[in-house]
């Protein structure tokens, strides 16, 4: 009898360690899971195609989302800094933001980062940077033939036929719109530069437009509210590539530069690991494929497949290196004297 009760619990504890195995075994396949939260800028299109790449790697992170403007993002991580509501600013950040947001965000540098080509690299320890961009004018065809016009270039928006049909966003909230300006500085001889902001006295003058959202000078001239709007290059690649009509995209003559953008941690995220894992795929060759499939330009030196043929070869246009360091050093003294400006010269 004791015999047989001894082979009965060596049979249970036999069979509660292969059953024990087997849930670690489900547990350990099963992989990191739970929530990630995001305060994104990118468009519907590119976040859906982002999203389900990260998902096919961890499919057992459930991702959530508040879209909003970079200014609106970096307001309400600034704001609830004392209690995060989310876990990473997916999008919208540039170097620049570093000295006015910098303390918000958490320490992390991605495990593919030596893979980002070069003036791309995560120096400061918060940016992940992942594509990089190149402001565009969106000009709209009927327009541009009904006034007689050939807009080619910053010289191009001063014609008076122009007057209050040039829309851009506010470059001191939006990131976009600050890339166009951080262009129209380097073009114009830097940001102290006196013929930069002669420039932008009689821009404004002519009837600049600004509004508050970045997506909003592609689409409203491509509709045909406005003659010509500034913007950038994956948005309206985006817009084309998708069937919209009715315009095309310049380049300035002038010159065009470039800037990275970037993504980051928040200080304080609850689910931190989670978002260690989606810097990390945004700087792989997945996220960085997403990046190419949104029309964006990939900061990686990895060769990869696809993308827009409107997006042109960089060495077929006018294109300028920014002094991005002093442009970000300076930004509070640049966005004070837009405003001041704005306040002088502006219409809307």
């Amino acid at each position: 009898m004791k015999k047989a009760l001894s082979i009965v619990l060596i049979a249970l504890v036999a069979i509660a360690a292969v059953f024990a195995q087997s849930a670690t075994e489900a547990t350990e396949s099963k992989g990191p899971s739970g929530d990630l939260i995001l305060y994104t800028t990118v468009s519907q299109a590119h976040y859906d195609i982002a999203i389900a790449k990260f998902n096919e790697l961890y499919p057992n992170i459930t991702v959530y989302y508040t879209y909003g403007g970079a200014g609106d993002c970096k307001a309400r991580i600034q704001a609830e800094a004392a209690n995060p509501q989310a876990d990473a600013m997916f999008g919208g950040l540039q170097y620049a933001d570093l000295a006015a947001y910098g303390e918000y965000f958490d320490s992390y540098v991605s495990k593919y980062d030596d893979k980002m080509q070069e003036g791309y690299h995560n120096d400061s320890g918060k940016l992940t940077f992942h594509d990089i961009q190149i402001p565009v004018m969106v000009v709209n065809d009927a327009l541009e033939a009904e006034l007689g016009i050939k807009v080619t270039g910053w010289a191009s928006l001063l014609d008076p036929k122009l007057a209050g049909k040039v829309v851009m966003a506010n470059p001191t909230s939006s990131s976009s719109a600050w890339n166009n300006l951080q262009c129209l500085l380097t073009d114009f001889g830097g940001w102290d530069s006196d013929a930069a902001w002669d420039y932008i006295a009689k821009l404004m003058q002519n009837g600049l437009v600004v509004v508050s959202s970045s997506s909003v000078p592609g689409k409203s001239t491509l509709a045909g509210e406005y003659a010509v709007g500034l913007s950038y290059e994956p948005a309206i690649v985006k817009l084309l590539d998708a069937g919209t009509t009715g315009g095309h995209m310049v380049y300035w003559e002038e010159g065009v530069t470039s800037v990275g953008f970037a993504s980051a941690i928040i200080k304080g995220a609850k689910n931190l690991e989670n978002a260690k894992l989606f810097m990390d795929f945004l700087q792989s060759d997945a996220g960085q494929q997403s990046y190419l499939d949104a029309a964006a330009r990939p900061a990686t030196t990895t060769k990869l497949e696809g993308g827009s043929a409107r997006m042109v070869d960089i060495t077929t246009i006018n294109y300028k290196v920014a002094d991005t360091e002093a442009l970000a050093k300076n930004k509070a003294a640049i966005c004070d004297k837009w405003n001041e400006y704005w306040a002088k010269y502006g219409k809307n």
